[in-house]
């Protein structure tokens, strides 16, 4: 019985006990739950929350395994208006893999190689022995390598493990023709806080993003945006080497639209062949614009100094578009008061003009020793008289001056603008306005007017200017907006948007008359048979325009000029308007921006012929 009380009196003991013992338990396993829990969201879920400096260690910890190599940066892309690439030049290339110090594949993989490369084995194994992430085998210039579909075909039927042939896009490609015209991309933190707010507000942009800097890439800017690049991605280990069985993969953020393509209404081989004859002539400053003359698109923008849109020196300038950008432009400007003395009827068609060489004041010379003699306003604009345009310029007032060369289109931006989703939208990059006073000097002042009259003193025009003031006259007083820019279009081939032909003036509209312009015309012609361009009679077609040269005086003694000659070509049926402006030539180097004019029409007409021919 007491045995048995004794059990009884134990049994309600050990039940408390077992019930202590699981609470015990369950808080135990609460608690280790908790703590791992805990430990989870500090090394997991909320790594970015314990740093500093707000680092995802995590998303960190799969970088420094995942690496990734820029294939294509996404941008979109210009070409021609034959739909030649200007940008973003697909090239296959050799990328080469660090296995370890020692590897340099077998020799009989490395012979055929090597052969391949063109290169030795000692250059190979130096390659690879301060190889640390893969990379591209380079050229001598040390960009990466173009490989044919042959030579392409034949390293990946090797079987070398640590080579892969990738494409790749060059954005801006050696010799890529128009690169003041295209420009660049860089950062510019300042300019996206500015400009592009709402885009780096939603995170499509980051400050130090790349976006165009100069020209056609800067202003196009909304359409060439990345969605983003194509890279190839690979896996490192600690020692920065390739996992095994981690092979690389290209992750691309095209889409079915984008990147899109800005179609140009340049001439790619036009633009190359002014660009190499403007070389060969020494031509180190200056510009070339070549206008259709059906529609002052622009066939050709070329401008020196030269300039690699890949190693852009800001402070050395050779990025300025000289196309855009005022010059004095000497006797070209007589184009300008010629057309205001006929509009106004200030000099009558047969009237005469004596010039002895000297006006006998202002110490203001003809450029020609011992003067012209007598000779009419039409024999004096072929013979660029000095002393002709001086008298003419005393019957003219500053008004109708500018008011001529307003009507030509030369005291503004001439190129494209429009407004394009709402905004205001110029194609060209810093297109500077064209002048003829500064601020402050005195417009009746007669010592001024007369240097005036000769393209000199405060008279300022760009190239492009001269160039669709000669389309004006062509057109019988018409001035048109020279467009860069004809369309953009999807990755899919569909149209975008479209720049329309626009024009800024017609007759009607306070332009020159018909009249004039035809006369002014005919007067270029006589400038080519007996003025001061009689040397372009040797050209392969007729030609017609006027000289000019703008002295340009710099520090000291030294003094240098501005060659132009604008006209259009062929004269007996015009399809060009051209400007020449060789800038900052030596005074003892004369008739170069003829010569330069001339090589520009004589490659038009070879390569007319042969087009013509191969019909």
């Amino acid at each position: 019985m007491i045995s048995s009380n004794t059990h009884m009196d134990w049994g309600p003991v050990k039940m408390v006990d077992r019930r202590r013992v699981y609470i015990i338990l369950l808080l135990f396993t609460l608690g280790v739950a908790a703590i791992a829990g805990r430990l989870f969201w500090i090394q997991v879920a909320a790594a970015s929350r314990f740093t500093e400096r707000n680092i995802d260690l995590v998303k960190n910890s799969v970088l420094q395994r995942q690496r990734g190599l820029i294939l294509d940066s996404g941008r979109g892309r210009f070409v021609d208006r034959s739909g030649q690439a200007l940008t973003g030049e697909v090239r296959r290339g050799l990328l080469v893999f660090p296995v370890n110090e020692a590897y340099y594949g077998t020799a009989e993989q490395r012979k055929p190689l090597l052969a391949i490369l063109r290169t030795g084995e000692s250059e190979w194994r130096s390659f690879l022995s301060g190889l640390k992430e893969p990379a591209w085998w380079p050229n001598p210039e040390g960009k990466p390598l173009g490989l044919t579909n042959e030579q392409a075909a034949q390293i990946e039927k090797l079987g070398i493990p640590n080579v892969r042939v990738a494409e790749l896009t060059i954005r801006y490609p050696a010799g890529m023709p128009a690169a003041q015209l295209i420009g660049f991309v860089g950062q510019n933190p300042e300019r996206v806080e500015s400009v592009f707010r709402d885009q780096l507000e939603k995170g499509q942009l980051q400050r130090d993003s790349e976006i165009g800097a100069s020209g056609l890439e800067k202003t196009f800017e909304p359409w060439l945006r990345s969605l983003g690049p194509t890279t190839l991605s690979y896996f490192m280990d600690a020692g920065k080497r390739p996992l095994p069985g981690l092979d690389a993969r290209i992750v691309s953020s095209e889409t079915a639209h984008y990147p899109l393509t800005v179609h140009t209404t340049i001439d790619a081989g036009l633009q190359r062949g002014i660009e190499r004859a403007m070389d060969r002539l020494g031509v180190t400053d200056g510009a070339v614009v070549v206008l259709d003359a059906d529609n002052a698109d622009v066939l050709a923008m070329a401008s020196r100094p030269s300039f690699d849109p890949t190693n852009v020196d800001l402070p050395g300038g050779g990025w300025s578009n000289k196309a855009l950008i005022p010059a004095t432009p000497g006797s070209v400007f007589k184009i300008v008061v010629a057309a205001a003395a006929l509009e106004a009827g200030v000099v009558q068609p047969n009237e005469a003009f004596e010039c002895h060489g000297e006006l006998g004041k202002y110490g203001f010379r003809c450029w020609k020793e011992g003067g012209h003699g007598t000779l009419t306003l039409e024999e004096a604009f072929a013979e660029s008289c000095n002393i002709t345009f001086a008298e003419v310029m005393k019957r003219l007032t500053p008004e109708q001056v500018e008011a001529a060369a307003r009507k030509l289109g030369l005291l503004s931006p001439v190129g494209w603008e429009g407004n394009v989703g709402g905004r205001p939208f110029r194609q060209f990059d810093g297109e500077a306005s064209g002048q003829l006073f500064a601020a402050g000097t005195p417009t009746n002042d007669e010592g001024v007017l007369l240097q005036t009259a000769i393209g000199q003193r405060d008279v300022r025009i760009t190239p492009l200017q001269a160039a669709n003031m000669v389309v004006s006259l062509l057109h019988e007083g018409e001035v048109l907006e020279p467009r860069a820019v004809s369309s953009i279009t999807l990755k899919s081939g569909k149209v975008l948007e479209t720049f329309a032909e626009k024009k800024v003036l017609s007759p009607e509209e306070n332009g020159i008359s018909g009249a004039t312009a035809r006369k002014l015309l005919s007067w270029m012609h006589e400038v080519v048979e007996t003025g001061t361009a009689t040397s372009l009679q040797k050209a392969k077609w007729p030609l017609a325009g006027k000289s000019g040269t703008g002295q340009v005086i710099t520090d000291g003694p030294r003094t240098t000029d501005n060659q132009w000659f604008v006209g259009f070509a062929p004269a007996d049926r015009p399809r060009y308007a051209i400007a020449v402006l060789a800038a900052n030539v030596p005074s003892d180097r004369a008739g170069i921006a003829l010569e330069l004019f001339r090589s520009t029409t004589d490659f038009m007409a070879d390569r007319d012929a042969l087009q013509t021919s191969a019909k």
